[in-house]
């Protein structure tokens, strides 16, 4: 029953989600819409038990100042049960704070810092690079006839201890295996 719930609000959170796209412009509304469906990965994603017994909020950090408010609106929502804390990452060797990291186009030159800092760690990686999932990231966002969908490296991703639902795997343009 519990997993019958959980993909029901899925399908809504993510239905919800992309009837959006096609009312939107793809400048602010663009980065707020990362935003959200970066949050909505955190929130269909099955983290470690440790991680879910921590009484510490989440922590959703991002490289890219342009995604300051997008991701600064996220902070008034919840993840199990617990607030969430956005970050605006500088520099690589604060992702130990992170629970999940988004990493825009134009911070492009620390995407090697970042693969090496969350190596077979259970933080979770989104990124709008192109050809983020094929080198080594979790999730990538994809622009595609003005509307955003996504893939995703799920070898990756196990490698550091997460799952994401099989309903969000069902939704992606391609899923590495």
């Amino acid at each position: 029953m519990k997993k019958f719930n959980l993909s029901r609000q899925l399908l809504y959170s993510l239905l919800a989600i992309f009837a959006l796209l096609p009312h939107t412009s793809i400048a602010q509304d663009s980065f707020d819409l990362k935003a959200a469906f970066t949050y909505n990965f955190a929130k269909f994603t099955q983290w470690p038990e440790s991680r879910l017994n921590e009484k510490s909020p989440w922590k959703i950090c991002f490289f890219g100042n342009q995604y300051r408010d997008s991701f600064m609106g996220l902070s008034n929502k919840t993840l199990a049960n617990k607030p969430i804390t956005a970050i605006a990452l500088l520099e690589t060797s604060q992702i130990e704070l992170c629970d999940v990291v988004f990493i825009d186009a134009n911070s492009r030159d620390f995407i090697r810092r970042l693969f090496l800092a969350v190596d077979n760690k259970p933080i979770l990686t989104v990124s709008d690079i192109s050809g983020f999932a094929v080198q080594g990231g979790m999730i990538e966002i994809v622009e595609q006839d003005k509307r955003l969908y996504f893939n995703i490296n799920s070898k990756v991703l196990e490698a550091s201890g997460l799952n994401i639902s099989s309903q969000v795997l069902k939704l992606a343009l391609e899923v590495k295996r």
